[in-house]
């Protein structure tokens, strides 16, 4: 029988005939990596043969990153969980228990709710033959409300007619009857009733002070007073002086009452009215007083125009 594997051994001895030369391991160069084709560049070969040699490093430290942030978020996951046993169970039995009670809505109405006028005091002034003027002082100490209202004095038995009032946000006047007859009013008290308050919205009027200094910007000159005289036989004091509207705005009745002084305080008070009163004009103003031993050192007007009502405008001239 043919023996293969020993044609070729001489020696006949059944073993090979030359021993198994080792494989030598060669260093790769990658840098001397020419492309004849021109397709694949030297870059592309060196970061394709950076990335097969490292390739297993690369998956060890990316393992290593994802187990190092696991365990970053496991510890921070159970220092909150604990803090939640620890406080947070008691915290959320307090929350609990504090949504069953409710809030006294009252008392906050209160805190926002305009304050109540305030009435410095009541008196009385003789306006002529037998009749008196009657006067409450009053004013609005809120900044941001004005304030409609009915109102009428009682003295004794009598109540004069009940007349409509309003008072501007942080305005401070007072409240007439003119012309009592009803004997002399003693115990005199002012009722104030049915009041209704207003906001001012900010977004129409941001500051309501200086709106209302601005319209109602009136100039007292030229005051002169003569003590009683008798014309015609009529006893009177004679009061005159100028007023000037210094404001932007024109007013189709110029209500107002002039405050009668002797040395800052109120002796008297007295009607005014001054009819299409344009802006910029100056008004000349006599009036007669009829009370008795009257002595007035300066007057003070108390305008009565409600100046959120547009219908108190005239039309501006053109």
């Amino acid at each position: 029988m043919l023996n293969i594997y020993n044609q070729k051994n001489n020696n006949h001895d059944g073993s090979l005939s030359a021993a198994v030369t080792p494989v030598k391991k060669v260093k790769v160069d990658a840098g001397r990596f020419e492309d004849v084709t021109g397709e694949f560049s030297s870059t592309q070969f060196k970061r394709s043969f950076w990335y097969v040699t490292h390739k297993v490093l690369i998956y060890k430290i990316t393992v290593g990153v994802l187990i190092a942030l696991s365990v970053v978020l496991w510890i921070f996951g159970l220092q909150r969980w604990g803090d939640y046993v620890v406080n947070g169970i008691q915290a959320d039995i307090a929350l609990y228990k504090n949504l069953t009670g409710f809030p006294d809505y009252t008392s906050i109405h209160e805190h926002y709710a305009p304050r109540p006028i305030q009435i410095a005091g009541t008196n009385a002034y003789v306006g002529g033959s037998k009749t008196f003027d009657l006067v409450a002082e009053v004013s609005n100490p809120n900044k941001n409300f004005i304030v409609h209202f009915d109102y009428y004095f009682v003295t004794g038995n009598q109540k004069t007619p009940t007349q409509k009032g309003f008072l501007l946000t942080n305005e401070s006047r007072p409240l007439t009857y003119f012309g009592f007859k009803d004997g002399d009013p003693g115990g005199l008290n002012l009722v104030m009733e049915n009041l209704v308050w207003k906001r001012i919205n900010a977004h129409t009027v941001l500051n309501p002070g200086a709106w209302q200094n601005d319209r109602l910007n009136f100039v007292v000159k030229d005051f002169s007073f003569s003590e009683p005289q008798t014309t015609s036989g009529i006893t009177a004091s004679v009061i005159k002086f100028n007023i000037t509207n210094n404001s932007a705005f024109g007013y189709r009745d110029g209500l107002f009452v002039v405050g009668l002084l002797d040395n800052g305080g109120l002796v008297g008070v007295m009607p005014l009215i001054l009819k299409d009163f344009k802006s910029l004009e100056t008004r000349s103003v006599d009036l007669r007083n009829f009370s008795d031993n009257l002595v007035i050192s300066d007057v003070q007007l108390f305008p009565l125009i409600d100046i959120y009502n547009q219908d108190v405008y005239l039309a501006p001239e053109r």
